[in-house]
């Protein structure tokens, strides 16, 4: 029987117990009470499959995961406890030490789950227009919008990685593997088109505009809390330089 994740296994039949018959030469002796008989079934020992262990851990720990993105964005790495994220996950706090390490270990197993996740979605972005300059504006518009987005959770890993050099690294990947591609891609289909000089070096021109995005949205922004509508006439005038830049010759 499946029952919760759980396979049980069917209860033996009960057997019962049978008194010996009283002769005839003990007839007036009183024998020895027969045994009582149990009232339920004997069962066979509770059976957990393997696989349903490793469910159980991986959802104890995407309750981890997720309790622990909440915690670190609302109190900061340091202010935040490992008692916070348990009892914020409804779990036991030595899970955490068990599965992850510790603290700094839970942040790194965060910072690389929120990697996943932007590289799953790195190119949701606006449909592409064929034009190079608004396909720039709009690819740094949508930046702003989404490090706003995001800008809690970013000041946490930002914070680490000047101290943590694996936070800083799963960060480096993140850029790497999430925007860089899908903005790359992009700008070569615009040179196919001839939008672009075929010699313009697009995969550093997109590390370039990746890191431009994020500065703006998450340094202005958030450090400087500037204005996004200010940030309108700079994304404007850094999208007509570089449609200059990378225009095809003569």
């Amino acid at each position: 029987m499946y029952v919760c994740g759980y396979i049980l296994t069917k209860p033996r039949p009960l057997v019962k117990r049978q008194s010996a018959s009283l002769s005839s030469k003990h007839a007036g002796h009183a024998g020895p009470p027969p045994p009582r008989q149990r009232g339920s079934p004997v069962s066979e020992p509770l059976h957990i499959e393997p696989q349903a262990r490793r469910r159980d851990r991986a959802a104890t720990e995407t309750a981890l995961l997720d309790a622990a993105k909440m915690v670190f964005a609302e109190r900061g790495f340091d202010a935040a406890t490992t008692r916070d994220v348990a009892a914020r996950a409804g779990v036991n706090e030595q899970l955490i030490q068990r599965y992850f390490g510790g603290k700094s270990g839970l942040l790194l197993a965060v910072v690389e789950r929120f990697g996943c996740e932007e590289t799953a979605h790195g190119c949701t972005l606006p449909p592409t227009t064929g034009n190079l300059e608004a396909d720039l504006d709009a690819f740094l518009h949508h930046q702003l919008k989404h490090t706003w987005k995001c800008r809690d959770f970013t000041k946490v890993m930002l914070g680490r990685a000047l101290l943590d050099a694996d936070i800083a690294a799963e960060m480096a990947r993140t850029l790497q593997e999430s925007r860089i591609p899908c903005l790359l891609g992009r700008l070569e289909a615009l040179r196919d088109q001839g939008a672009i000089d075929p010699g313009a070096d697009l995969p550093n021109v997109a590390a370039g505009i990746a890191t431009l995005g994020f500065g703006l949205g998450f340094v202005d922004q958030v450090v400087f809390g500037k204005d996004p509508e200010k940030l309108c006439p700079i994304v404007r005038s850094l999208v007509r330089t570089l449609v200059r830049g990378l225009a095809p010759r003569g």
